[in-house]
């Protein structure tokens, strides 16, 4: 008997934080979410410095120049890159 009511306790507190990081995602995607206009996404991506980041991260991807380029690219900068590159194509492909 104990060991059920155990059970059921663990399931409930479980769920409980379960459901309580689900609601805190959603808000942390809503805050995150930021709406970038078109122009300031092209002046991103004309960024020739993340552009030869991005390049090298690609071409050289398990090698040596290839992980200090993805260890670059995890600036500000680096990540607003790929968020602009993300917008594009979500923009092209639908």
């Amino acid at each position: 008997m104990k060991r059920m009511i155990a059970l059921i306790a663990a399931f409930t507190i479980s769920t409980s934080v379960f459901a309580g990081n689900m609601s805190n995602e959603k808000d942390m995607k809503s805050v995150h979410g930021k709406t970038i206009n078109n122009s300031s996404l092209e002046d991103i991506l004309k960024n020739q410095d993340m552009q030869r980041l991005h390049r090298e991260m690609t071409r050289y991807s398990m090698s040596e120049s290839g992980f200090e380029a993805r260890k670059k690219m995890m600036s500000k900068e680096g990540r607003a890159y790929h968020e602009a590159l993300e917008e594009k194509r979500k923009n092209t492909a639908g």
